[in-house]
């Protein structure tokens, strides 16, 4: 299932919206969950909260928060969003292209723009599922890490905890769960209580490991071994 958040003031506008992404979607057999929002703010306060969304789709002029602003603020919690501005305009087309959206359509051409960018947009959301993306999904939050961005992942009472470059997050889950759902080539758990990605180990001495983004975690000396082992042999597969 993929989720949509759709954002236009214009509620009548936002109907039609709605119409057409279900029908493209119920031809084409694809599940979706979509969330339409009426009033920027509630959109914004909804990415404040964590609760993202695989694709969003904004009109760029509407009151109190524009589409130019939100798209900058989903892009503080997310690398790579898929965002698609809509306007009655192509004077925004070059500030946009600056955000690195996804697709930009001009309202007077939805009806023959709206399914092919659909229809590219689900295919992109595809590859994406397929290429190690580790999704936290939950009643409050719905987040998507790529695997390459996270450093490691610690576990602390009930939780896992996933450090990446730009903080951490948190999943109510136990730490096997986490490894069963990782990619084994270059994620490797070292003890109950810690996976660490290969990619980003910068250097292993005695007990210490040391980790991109100035993080050091330590672990006994026969998992040192064993993780040299394991480097050893994911730099003999990828070389």
């Amino acid at each position: 299932m993929y989720r949509i958040a759709l954002c236009d003031d214009n509620k009548e506008y936002l109907e039609q919206l709605e119409d057409k992404i279900h029908r493209f979607c119920e031809d084409h057999n694809i599940d979706i969950l979509l969330q339409s929002f009426d009033d920027s703010d509630m959109l914004v306060e909804s990415i404040e909260d964590k609760k993202m969304y695989d694709a969003y789709i904004l009109d760029i002029e509407m009151p109190r928060y524009s589409g130019m602003e939100i798209a900058k603020k989903i892009k503080e919690y997310l690398k790579t969003p898929f965002i698609v501005f809509l306007s009655a305009y192509k004077k925004y087309a070059i500030e946009a292209c600056g955000l690195e959206i996804f697709r930009y359509i001009v309202k007077s051409q939805l009806d023959v723009q709206m399914s092919l960018v659909l229809d590219e947009m689900f295919v992109r959301l595809s590859q994406q599922q397929n290429n190690d993306v580790y999704i936290i999904n939950n009643q409050r939050r719905y987040i998507k890490l790529p695997q390459s961005d996270i450093f490691y992942i610690y576990k602390k009472q009930k939780n896992a905890f996933f450090v990446m470059d730009n903080g951490e997050e948190w999943e109510r889950i136990t730490l096997q769960e986490v490894y069963e759902k990782l990619n084994p080539l270059y994620m490797v758990m070292i003890d109950r209580g810690l996976i660490i990605n290969i990619q980003h180990i910068k250097r292993i001495s005695e007990n210490q490991i040391e980790i991109d983004g100035g993080y050091k975690v330590s672990t006994s000396q026969k998992h040192i071994v064993e993780l040299k082992n394991l480097l050893n042999i994911y730099w003999g597969k990828i070389i």
